[in-house]
């Protein structure tokens, strides 16, 4: 006998939803896309280095439930910073702040800021997001 727990008929139904996002017309080439239904689990992926994405919800590439959903993208490099040794021989750099690099204005990453929204329809849903 075979349990599956979180799958099955009382699952909201789901469409796939797959795009590309673009900033200043290139492709955002790393981040993450999250899609929030007003109620339910959220649907999310990961950008492409062409800016492309396939959502997930329950289990991979199954899209986002249907309906209205607001959308973040948060893209954003994150990189050691490096203090370099103090000209001692047996010295060695030491790790400092990391720095920070937005791929796309912070504003996008976060519920309370973010303009973005989608509609979620049966069928297949192709959303880009070219943002100026």
């Amino acid at each position: 006998m075979t349990i599956c727990f979180g799958c099955g008929p009382g699952l909201p139904e789901t469409a796939p939803v797959h795009g590309r996002v673009t900033y200043q017309g290139k492709p955002v080439v790393e981040g993450t896309i999250m899609f929030y239904p007003k109620n339910g689990r959220p649907a999310t992926a990961s950008l492409a280095p062409d800016g492309a994405y396939r959502l997930t919800t329950f289990k991979p590439n199954d899209g986002a439930t249907l309906g209205y959903h607001r959308v973040t993208i948060e893209a954003r490099r994150i990189t050691p910073t490096i203090i370099p040794p103090d000209g001692d021989v047996e010295s060695v750099g030491a790790y400092g702040p990391p720095k920070v690099e937005w791929l796309l204005p912070e504003k996008y990453s976060g519920l309370k800021t973010s303009s973005l929204t989608a509609e979620v329809k049966r069928g297949d849903n192709a959303i880009d997001f070219n943002l100026p």
